[in-house]
């Protein structure tokens, strides 16, 4: 229920944010301006759409699997659910869009309110909010970078099973540029 209350306000922030007038004094050219207003209020309006994506796909899958059912219904599920190539990965798909449907409304609404602040200022203020854009960015990486070693150490039987699958795909790609490189 938290999750459908962070979609709803983010749309409700997105709407007030489309309803906000360009700032009056500005260093752009006419041309310069609009450029940055139609840029803004397409992450704007792409915020929007990807956030009322989640609240679909959230209620769906809610709504799909409301209620205790029987083991029996629960395995018959996940037998018609499992793809004899791919496994259960469609259905981890599924499961996981509607929180990336999450991040991607929240970074793009990032984007337009970054770019309001780069049209509505100095140029003091816009290289601010650049470095700060910069440092977030950075701190993002460091803590992708860190979980992602942290889930690939070596365990006691040797390499653990995520690393074997993030060294098989990181082998596929290898071989797809060596052989791509190799005609």
């Amino acid at each position: 229920m938290a999750g459908l209350i962070l979609r709803l306000r983010l749309i409700s922030a997105n709407m007030a944010y489309l309803a906000i007038p360009p700032p009056p004094n500005t260093t752009y050219t006419a041309g310069q301006l609009s450029l940055i207003q139609t840029a803004a209020s397409t992450c704007s309006l792409f915020s929007t759409i990807f956030s009322i994506g989640s609240i679909i796909l959230s209620l769906i899958n809610t709504r799909h699997h409301r209620g205790e059912s029987p083991y029996n219904e629960i395995a018959d599920f996940l037998e018609g659910a499992h793809h004899h190539l791919y496994g259960f990965r469609p259905l981890a798909i599924v499961y996981a869009l509607p929180i990336a449907l999450l991040m991607w409304a929240v970074l793009s609404f990032a984007g337009a309110i970054a770019l309001y602040c780069l049209m509505a200022t100095t140029i003091i203020p816009r290289v601010a909010v650049l470095a700060l854009g910069a440092f977030l960015i950075a701190c993002t990486l460091v803590t992708g970078w860190y979980f992602w070693q942290r889930e690939t150490i070596y365990d006691v039987k040797g390499v653990s099973p995520k690393r074997k699958q993030r060294l098989q795909i990181v082998g596929w790609l290898w071989d797809l540029t060596i052989s791509s490189a190799n005609p």
